[in-house]
């Protein structure tokens, strides 16, 4: 029986982070944001942090871009440099919201503990998580470690098992080819993205993320709302402390939420 089945109160901390990439120094974090309120109340005023971190915005080699292709084994040639790079200093010289990993870790566990934070999330939980661990360790050489009692969801497994089922392929089915491109994946295959949810449940078909972790984390905040409005039971029961990536195949082939639900009852079985 989950903990939390009797509370008229749960409150979650929704994480986003925006890092490095395409280079050795990938998933390294220079923007982290969080939102901390009660996801049980719709009109909750969530608190908002967003840090700009210097360590990693002060060297530009981590924003060029590498590729190891045609090169002798062990080195790497850049290719470009990464277009967020010039936005974020010209975004931390006017918001002045430039500070050390150090100074954002250290509000994020206080924020954690004086607000009571239940459940830590995000949407694709174990990318974000492992950011914030590559950065720990780079920058202070030590081990990320959790808040106390602080228990893990994942928003991207919801969306996937929950929100993309029968409904959303029924929908996707009567749009024409345009709107549907809004909804997929340069593959053709249906995508579960935090901005392609979004479009679908706020009929904003054509909104896009702006990949700055403090503006994403408020959507996520706002997809975590209505999520518990919509199966909080079931949320939970079945999705707290246990994530999982279903995948696009599945995702794609099985719209049946009752199915997946199935398919991961029986990864909880294995496992336990």
């Amino acid at each position: 029986m989950s903990p939390y089945r009797k509370k008229d109160k749960l409150t979650i901390c929704v994480v986003d982070t925006e890092t490095t990439m395409m280079n050795e120094f990938s998933h390294q974090v220079f923007d982290f944001a969080y939102v901390i309120g009660n996801v049980l109340d719709p009109n909750c005023e969530p608190l908002e942090r967003s840090f700009l971190i210097d360590e990693v915005l002060d060297e530009p080699k981590n924003f060029i871009w590498t590729t190891p292709k045609g090169m002798p084994e062990g080195e790497r040639k850049a290719f470009a440099l990464d277009s967020r790079y010039e936005t974020a200093l010209k975004r931390r010289t006017k918001t002045k919201k430039g500070v050390s990993w150090e100074f954002a870790l250290d509000y994020f566990y206080k924020d954690c503990s004086r607000m009571g934070v239940d459940v830590f999330t995000a949407y694709n939980v174990k990318f974000d998580i492992e950011a914030l661990r590559k950065t720990q360790d780079q920058i202070n050489d030590k081990r990320f470690r959790m808040p106390n009692g602080m228990n893990i969801m994942c928003l991207m497994d919801i969306a996937q098992t929950k929100v993309i089922n029968n409904d959303f392929h029924n929908w996707f089915k009567k749009q024409d080819k345009y709107l549907q491109n809004q909804f997929t994946t340069d593959n053709d295959n249906i995508s579960y993205s935090a901005e392609c949810v979004f479009r679908y449940w706020f009929d904003n078909y054509y909104y896009k993320e702006q990949h700055t972790a403090l503006r994403d984390a408020r959507m996520e905040w706002k997809l975590a709302v209505k999520m518990f409005e919509r199966w909080e039971g079931e949320i939970k029961r079945d999705f707290i402390n246990f994530v999982v990536n279903l995948g696009w195949k599945t995702v794609n082939k099985i719209p049946s939420s009752n199915k997946k639900a199935k398919m991961r009852k029986e990864k909880r079985n294995l496992i336990a």
